[in-house]
């Protein structure tokens, strides 16, 4: 089983794969379907970035992490000086 969140603040509705059966989402509800009715479409919208795949063959992608631990300050220039940030002009 393949549980698909819609991301979006509306309602979605999905082919799913097969006997052209939809999926009709309402704003940020979760479903489960079988791993069989995961259409191309839903991996389409997956990729976009508007539903969410969570179980199953699809694992949710994962987003490396930098090797650098972020409690280090800034590398500093010029002896040790700070470099100051630059200020967008208004």
């Amino acid at each position: 089983m393949i549980e698909i969140k819609n991301l979006l603040f509306q309602p979605l509705t999905l082919h799913l794969a097969g006997d052209g059966r939809g999926l009709h989402l309402n704003p940020r509800e979760i479903r489960s379907i079988s791993d069989d009715d995961l259409s191309p479409e839903i991996e389409a919208a997956a990729k976009r970035g508007l539903v969410s795949l969570s179980g199953g063959s699809a694992p949710p992608e994962t987003i490396p992490r930098s090797e650098k631990p972020l409690d280090e300050p800034p590398e500093q220039e010029d002896g040790g000086k700070p470099k100051p940030k630059r200020r967008k002009r208004r």
